[in-house]
């Protein structure tokens, strides 16, 4: 049975690399819009893509990609190419000189879906395409899969037997040629992307255990006989029924329905695998029902770590590992898998619980990935070993401009998470360790805002002090303790016009950084204490309680406008410049938390 999950597809240069290195490129490309076509997708790549985007020593995709895959313009010199290019370059997500065709296929991505609520896919393996729609909110109704995903997708869609035939030969290869892919590009890594990794497993898993049920069977029956009743001959259909029971769960997002779904499954697969005579069924059966648990597994993890639930989404992630000891996915699928729980370790203060878990799962070989990396990093500096950390990021230098990034958002998720000590401990690890890098200058930045809240870390040793008055000479001003001027307060209720004019008021819109959030449930308000670049001044925030999502999901936002209803002067000892109630602000998250 076909399914669509897709209107459009469009494709990113290292998939077709991924297909060559593969040893697939002659079997699937020549294939690859007539399978996609027969699941209700339109496969696209943008014009550029071969005449530019494509490295000269795979010079024969740069013929063979025209002839199969269908192309279009984009223009580059629209508004939304152009300020996506800045947004990239400014968060240091793609280096837009040297590959502007990566903007180009999340612009041609977004153009379709503007086009009669299209559904769609981009698939690419570069970490920074994959951030741009994952952080930036204007491509929020982009779906991102890996080159290997999109294959075992694909596999798991089709129904035609030619094409299930190619796509059978193909996926397992393309799968570990797109992990080889990140594994060797990869830079950056936040939780987000390592949830995303798992994900893409699950799909894999999902297509391959379908391989032999379908041989059995004439697809996914639907349930017509009552699960209590088993004979010996209904067990794939049993298993098949389970299974839609299953993923129901999760397209509806019924989280209870969904968790005792684990626990249906597993006493039902007992029993069926116990009654099953034929190995070959046997086999069968057990894949598919174990594949199906460890997707249920990855969904359930993403769905706790979504709402908070960190050790509900460590017990979903040790689950999946269990799995993958019988599944086919690959180490570095696993690796993945150790470093996500090491992380998460970390947000819950088990820090040597963690280190210890990085220690134990380093290869042998030393040849150590970007993810162990991180995690291991981290662990050190939580557990007060500054030295080893700092001799292991030298020691890996190639790595170290992406794990600093990677260390600043992860020092956010830790701040966000409660984890305040540790994420301004590892701000500080890079400040006074790296000053001459040139991302030093967001971690420098972050730690001089987040120690606004911390009165007993404001006065920081002299060596981050010096670094402050040489990097951020006008940023390091701190407006906080500026009494608030009666012609302000005067000229109340202020309106900030959507314009952008320059206006005596312009400070009050802008940017505004999270630094804590509190409910006032009993007014149906919201209390934010932010950090405003406009004015380097900390304040409260007064907001109806509705902005509540928009300002949990962010770590920074920008105010476009609204009403200032009043300003109220701090009192004694409250760490802020004053209340500054809002009604009808236009907020926009400018950075998001990515899960």
């Amino acid at each position: 049975m076909s399914t669509q999950l897709f209107d459009v597809v469009v494709i990113d240069t290292n998939f077709f690399i991924s297909l060559l290195n593969a040893g697939v490129i002659e079997s699937l490309l020549p294939n690859l819009t007539d399978i996609a076509s027969s699941v209700g997708m339109t496969v696209m790549i943008p014009e550029e893509i071969p005449k530019s985007d494509i490295p000269g020593k795979y010079r024969e995709l740069r013929t063979l990609v025209p002839k199969y895959i269908q192309m279009e313009p984009v223009n580059r010199d629209s508004k939304l190419w152009k300020n996506t290019a800045r947004y990239a370059i400014h968060e240091r997500m793609v280096r837009v000189n040297e590959d502007p065709a990566d903007i180009d296929i999340v612009i041609l991505a977004k153009k379709f879906s503007l086009r009669n609520n299209h559904r769609v896919a981009l698939v690419s393996d570069d970490e920074g395409v994959a951030r741009i729609i994952k952080e930036n909110k204007q491509f929020n109704s982009i779906e991102h899969l890996s080159c290997g995903s999109f294959v075992s997708v694909l596999a798991a869609s089709v129904s035609d037997i030619g094409m299930r035939k190619i796509l059978d030969d193909t996926v397992e290869r393309v799968f570990k040629a797109s992990w080889s892919y990140k594994k060797k590009t990869r830079r950056y890594i936040d939780v987000a992307m390592l949830i995303d990794d798992l994900t893409d497993t699950a799909r894999f898993v999902r297509s391959a255990a379908q391989v032999g049920s379908d041989t059995a069977s004439s697809g996914i029956l639907s349930p017509k006989k009552e699960l209590e009743i088993i004979q010996p001959e209904d067990t794939l259909i049993i298993a098949q029924q389970l299974i839609i029971k299953a993923r129901e769960s999760r397209d509806k997002f019924n989280l209870q329905e969904a968790e005792n779904m684990v626990l249906e499954i597993l006493l039902k697969s007992s029993e069926l695998i116990y009654k099953i005579d034929g190995l070959e069924q046997r086999v069968i059966v057990e894949r598919m029902l174990r594949s199906e648990l460890f997707e249920h597994h990855s969904w359930l993890l993403d769905f706790k770590l979504t709402h908070n639930q960190i050790i509900e989404a460590l017990v979903h992630a040790e689950a999946c590992r269990v799995y993958m000891n019988f599944i086919s996915v690959g180490k570095e699928a696993i690796e993945n898998l150790i470093s996500l729980q090491g992380l998460l370790y970390l947000l819950l203060g088990r820090y040597e619980q963690a280190l210890s878990l990085f220690k134990r799962v380093l290869p042998q070989d030393n040849e150590i990935s970007t993810t162990q990396l991180l995690g291991l990093t981290i662990s050190l500096i939580a557990n007060k070993q500054l030295n080893e950390a700092f001799f292991l990021l030298n020691k890996h230098r190639t790595h170290l401009d992406g794990m600093l990034i990677s260390m600043h958002t992860y020092a956010n998720d830790l701040y966000s998470h409660d984890q305040r000590e540790l994420a301004i401990e590892i701000l500080k690890f890079i400040v006074k360790n790296y000053t001459d890098r040139e991302e030093i200058e967001r971690s420098i930045k972050r730690l001089f805002i987040l120690t606004r809240l911390r009165t007993d870390l404001v006065d920081l040793d002299l060596k981050v002090q010096k670094i402050f008055k040489q990097k951020l000479r006008k940023d390091s001003q701190d407006n906080t303790k500026i009494g608030i001027s009666t012609a302000l307060r005067n000229n109340l209720p202020i309106e900030l016009s959507p314009a952008e004019d320059k206006g005596p008021n312009e400070e009050f819109k802008g940017f505004y950084h999270i630094l804590d959030i509190k409910e006032v449930h009993d007014r149906d308000e919201l209390n934010a204490i932010v950090w405003n670049e406009g004015n380097n001044s900390t304040w409260n925030l007064v907001l109806d309680a509705a902005y509540k999502p928009a300002l949990e999901e962010s770590v920074k936002i920008k105010i476009t406008s609204g009403t200032i209803k009043d300003i109220r002067p701090a009192k004694k000892g409250q760490i802020f410049r004053g209340t500054i109630i809002f009604h009808n602000p236009a907020i926009q998250p400018e950075m998001i938390k990515p899960w």
